[in-house]
C-alpha cells in the first residue's frame, strides 16, 4: 500500500468524526429553532402556497379556491374537502389546532358543517355560526401520533354551495390555522427534524469534501452554513423549517454530481484533488443534469409547476442508461491508458449528443411560444411606417420596463420592409434565422480556433450549447443571438488585426442594445486606436443609413426623452444583475416596475463600479491577440454586459457562451484544481438550465424564496471567480519572468534559456 493510501485511510476516521460533529450541531441548532417556532400560526394569503392545496383548474372538487379579500383581510373559500399543512408538532405530543372561520354564505343558505380530519382520522364536527361583527375561532385538540412528513395535514371537509353569479362550490372561508403543541413538561421531539438536520449537516459537510476542500474548511463551511440555517429557523421558522429537507437534498445532489463526474473522468491516483482540462466537459455536463432532478425533488416534497418536462425526462434517461452501460462496460475491462482515453472520448460523445437533442427539443418549443417582444418592435415599425411614431413617451415614462418601445432606431429600421407582411410568417422566418445564428456562432468558434468535432474541446463546445438563453431569446423573440454572433466576430477579428472591423462591429452591436458599449473600456486598455476608429466609423455610417430612413425626429425623440428615461433597475425575478439581486431584498420580485431606494441604488452601483475596475485590471496584462488568455479577458467585459448594468434579463445571458467556451479552449491541456472544476461546473448548470419559472411558480414563500431565485446571479458570480483565477494563476508567470528580466538585465545579457521561458 503506498504512502497516499495511508493518508486517506487516516484521514477517513477523520472525516467521519468531523461529518458527525455537523451532524450534531445541525441537530442541536435546528432542532431549538423547531422547539422555540411555537404556536404556529398559518395566515391564509399571499406567502400561504406551501400550506394550502389550491383547487386545480378544471376540478373544484377538492382544495381551497383563490385568495380573496374582506377589507385587510385575506382569505380563502373551501370546496368540499380541503387540506391545510402545519408544521407536525413534537412526536406522540398532542396539539391544540385553531382554526378562524368566517360564515359568509347568503342569509337563506344553509350554515356550513365542517368535519376535520388530520393526518386521516376524524378530530372533530361542528357548524359554523354566523358571527356578529366578524369570524369565529374554533378550537380543536389533535391527538399526539408519530409520523415520518414535516406537515400534520388537516383536511376541512364541509358542505358546498352554488350561487347564481358563481359556478364554484363553496364551503367556508377560512382566514388563519394556529397550531399550539401542549409541552408541559414534555421533551420536543421531531423524527424529521431530527433525521433532515442530520442529514443537511452530514451533507454540509461532505459538499466541499467532495469538491476538494480540505478538513478545516469543509468544517467552517459546514458551520456557516447550519448556522445560516439555524438563525432562519428562530427568525422566520414557517419559510424554513418547511424546507429542511429541500435544503439537504441540494447538497445531496452536489455530491452525487461530483461523484459521477469522478466515476466517469477516473481521475489519475496521484492526482486525486486536481482535473485535467479534457475531463471539464464532462463536469459541466454532469452538473447540468442535476438541475432536472432538482425539480424532481421539489416536485415530489410538494412544489408545483416546477417539474421538468418530459422531453428532459426521456433524453436524460437514455442518456443515464448509455453512460451505464458504457461505465459498466469500461469497468470490466482492464483500465489501460488507452482504454481510459476511449471511454473519456465515448463519454463525452453521448453528452455532447444529449447536448444537441435537448437543444433541438428547447427550439421546436421555443417556436411555440408567442413572442411578446417581437410584437413590440414589429408593431413599433408598423406605428412608424403607417405615419406615427416608434415611441410611446408616456409609456416610456410611466415603466420602461413595461411592453414598451425603446431601442434606437436602427433597430427598429430593421423590421419596417416587412411591417406590412403577416406578423406570424415574418416571427417565422426571425426564428428561422436566429436558429441559423446558433450554428453560425457554432461554426465561427471552431473555425477561429481551428477546433476539430471529434476532440475533448469540440465535444466541450457541442455541450455548451445546451443553453436555455439561447431558446428564450428565441422565444421571445429578442436579438441576443445576433449579439453573439457579433461579438464573436468582433474578437475574431481582433485576433486577425482587423481592428477597423472589430470597432464597426461592436458599434453594430450596441445599436441593437446599448450595454456592449462596455467593450470600448477592453478596446480602450488594449490601446486598440483602429478599432475605436471604427466603432466611430461603423456609428457614423450606421446612424446615418439610419437617420435616411427613418428621419431625423425618431432620432431626436430617442436620444432627447427615451434615453434619459430608461436607466434604473428593477427587482423583477428577470433581472439577475447586481443591481437586481440588492432590490430583491427590499422589494418584491412579482412586478416588472423601477425600483425607488437611492442607499440600495448607490450599494449597487459601488459593487458594480468594482467589478468593472477588476476586469480593467486583469485586462491591463498583456496577452498575444491569439491566445485564450486574451479571449478571457475581453470575455469579462461579456459578462459585464449581463452582471453590472442596472438590469439585464435572463436571456440576455445569451452572451455568456463566449466564456464559457474560451474558458474550455483555455483549460483543456491544463490541469486544474478539482475545486475551480466544481466552481465552473455548477456556474454552467446554473446560468444555461432554465428560466425564471423553473423553481419558481410565482409565489414568493419566504426568505428561501427570495434567495433561490437569483440563481443565474449566483452562476455568473462563479464564473467571475473562474475567470478572475485563471487569469491571476496566468499572470503570476509573467510577473516572475518580469523580475528575472530586471535582475538579469542588472547582471548582464539575459540567457537565451530565460529569454524563451519569460516568452
Amino acid at each position: 500500500m503506498n504512502g497516499q493510501a495511508h493518508r486517506q485511510l487516516a484521514f477517513a476516521p477523520r472525516s467521519v468524526l468531523d461529518a458527525g460533529a455537523a451532524a450534531l450541531l445541525a441537530i442541536v441548532l435546528l432542532v431549538a429553532g423547531y422547539s422555540r417556532a411555537w404556536p404556529l400560526t398559518i395566515d391564509i394569503g399571499p406567502h400561504d402556497s406551501r400550506f394550502v392545496e389550491p383547487a386545480p383548474p378544471g376540478n373544484l372538487s377538492h382544495g381551497f379556491h383563490a385568495i380573496e379579500y374582506f377589507g385587510d383581510t385575506s382569505v380563502r373559500w373551501t370546496t368540499g374537502a380541503a387540506t391545510v399543512a402545519l408544521l407536525r408538532p413534537p412526536d406522540g405530543m398532542p396539539a391544540l389546532l385553531a382554526l378562524r372561520l368566517l360564515n359568509s354564505r347568503p342569509l337563506g343558505q344553509p350554515e356550513p358543517h365542517v368535519e376535520l380530519r388530520a393526518d386521516g382520522r376524524n378530530i372533530g364536527a361542528f357548524t359554523v355560526e354566523p358571527a356578529i361583527g366578524g369570524a369565529r375561532i374554533y378550537r380543536v385538540l389533535v391527538p399526539g401520533n408519530t409520523r415520518f412528513d414535516w406537515a400534520l395535514r388537516v383536511q376541512l371537509r364541509s358542505d358546498t354551495i352554488i350561487l347564481p353569479n358563481d359556478p364554484r362550490p363553496l364551503g367556508v372561508v377560512v382566514d388563519r390555522a394556529t397550531l399550539a403543541p401542549l409541552m408541559a413538561g414534555r421533551l420536543v421531539l421531531s423524527l424529521w427534524m431530527i433525521a433532515w438536520s442530520a442529514g443537511l449537516g452530514v451533507l454540509a459537510y461532505a459538499l466541499p469534501r467532495c469538491a476538494g476542500a480540505g478538513r478545516r474548511v469543509a468544517g467552517g463551511l459546514a458551520a456557516a452554513l447550519i448556522v445560516l440555517v439555524a438563525v432562519g429557523s428562530f427568525a422566520r421558522p414557517l419559510e424554513v423549517l418547511p424546507f429542511v429537507q429541500r435544503i439537504a437534498a441540494l447538497l445531496g445532489l452536489g455530491c452525487l454530481g461530483i461523484g459521477l463526474a469522478r466515476l466517469l473522468t477516473i481521475p489519475r491516483e496521484d492526482r486525486r484533488y486536481a482535473v485535467h482540462g479534457a475531463d471539464l466537459p464532462i463536469y459541466l455536463a454532469v452538473a447540468w443534469w442535476m438541475a432536472p432532478l432538482f425539480q424532481l425533488v421539489m416536485t415530489a416534497d410538494g412544489a408545483s409547476n416546477v417539474r421538468p418536462p418530459s422531453a428532459t425526462l426521456w433524453i436524460g434517461g437514455v442518456l443515464g442508461l448509455a453512460l451505464a452501460g458504457l461505465v459498466g462496460w469500461g469497468w470490466l475491462r482492464r483500465r489501460t491508458t488507452d482504454e481510459v482515453h476511449s471511454l473519456r472520448t465515448r463519454v463525452l460523445a453521448l453528452f455532447a449528443a444529449a447536448a444537441l437533442a435537448h437543444l433541438g427539443y428547447m427550439l421546436w418549443f421555443a417556436f411555440h411560444r408567442q413572442g411578446p417582444d417581437f410584437w413590440i418592435l414589429f408593431r413599433g415599425a408598423r406605428d412608424w411606417a403607417r405615419g406615427g411614431s416608434l415611441y410611446d413617451l408616456q409609456a416610456v415614462a410611466i415603466n420602461h420596463f413595461g411592453h414598451v418601445f425603446k431601442v434606437p432606431p436602427f433597430y427598429g429600421m430593421l423590421f419596417v420592409p416587412f411591417v406590412f407582411q403577416d406578423g406570424e410568417r415574418v416571427l417565422f422566418v426571425h426564428r428561422v434565422l436566429n436558429t441559423v445564428l446558433i450554428g453560425a456562432t457554432t461554426l465561427v468558434w471552431f473555425r477561429m480556433w481551428g477546433l476539430r468535432l471529434a476532440s475533448a474541446v469540440g465535444a466541450g463546445v457541442l455541450i455548451l450549447l445546451n443553453f436555455r438563453p439561447f431558446a428564450d431569446t428565441l422565444a421571445f423573440g429578442q436579438i441576443d443571438l445576433a449579439l453573439l454572433l457579433i461579438v464573436t466576430l468582433a474578437l475574431w477579428a481582433l485576433q486577425r488585426e482587423r481592428d477597423l472591423m472589430a470597432g464597426a462591429l461592436v458599434a453594430l452591436g450596441t445599436l441593437f442594445k446599448i450595454y456592449p458599449v462596455l467593450l470600448l473600456g477592453f478596446l480602450l486598455i488594449k490601446r486598440r486606436w483602429r478599432a475605436l476608429a471604427g466603432f466611430v466609423a461603423g456609428m457614423v455610417i450606421c446612424n446615418g443609413v439610419a437617420v435616411l430612413v427613418m428621419g431625423w425626429e425618431m432620432h431626436r425623440i430617442y436620444v432627447t426623452e427615451v434615453l434619459p428615461r430608461i436607466g434604473g433597475s428593477t427587482s423583477w425575478v428577470e433581472n439577475q444583475t447586481i443591481a437586481g439581486f440588492l432590490a430583491r431584498l427590499t422589494d418584491t420580485p412579482t412586478v416588472a416596475a423601477i425600483y425607488h431606494n437611492r442607499a440600495v441604488t448607490l450599494v449597487a452601483n459601488a459593487f458594480s463600479g468594482l467589478a468593472v475596475l477588476l476586469a480593467c485590471a486583469l485586462a491591463l496584462q498583456p496577452a498575444q491577440p491569439a491566445s485564450t488568455r486574451y479571449a478571457l479577458q475581453y470575455s469579462q467585459f461579456l459578462l459585464l454586459m449581463v452582471l453590472a448594468v442596472p438590469a439585464a434579463w435572463m436571456h440576455y445571458e445569451t452572451l455568456l457562451f463566449v466564456p464559457f467556451a474560451a474558458l474550455v479552449l483555455h483549460l483543456h491541456e491544463r490541469w486544474l484544481s478539482l475545486p475551480r472544476a466544481v466552481a465552473l461546473a455548477a456556474s454552467f448548470a446554473l446560468i444555461a438550465y432554465g428560466n425564471q419559472w423553473s423553481f419558481y411558480d410565482g409565489t414568493v414563500m419566504g426568505i428561501l424564496t427570495i434567495a433561490g431565485i437569483s440563481y443565474k446571479f449566483y452562476g455568473m458570480l462563479l464564473l467571475g471567480g473562474v475567470l478572475v483565477s485563471a487569469l491571476r494563476e496566468e499572470a503570476a508567470p509573467s510577473r516572475l519572468a518580469s523580475w528575472r528580466r530586471v535582475l538579469l538585465g542588472a547582471s548582464g545579457p539575459e540567457p537565451q534559456a530565460g529569454r524563451q521561458q519569460a516568452t
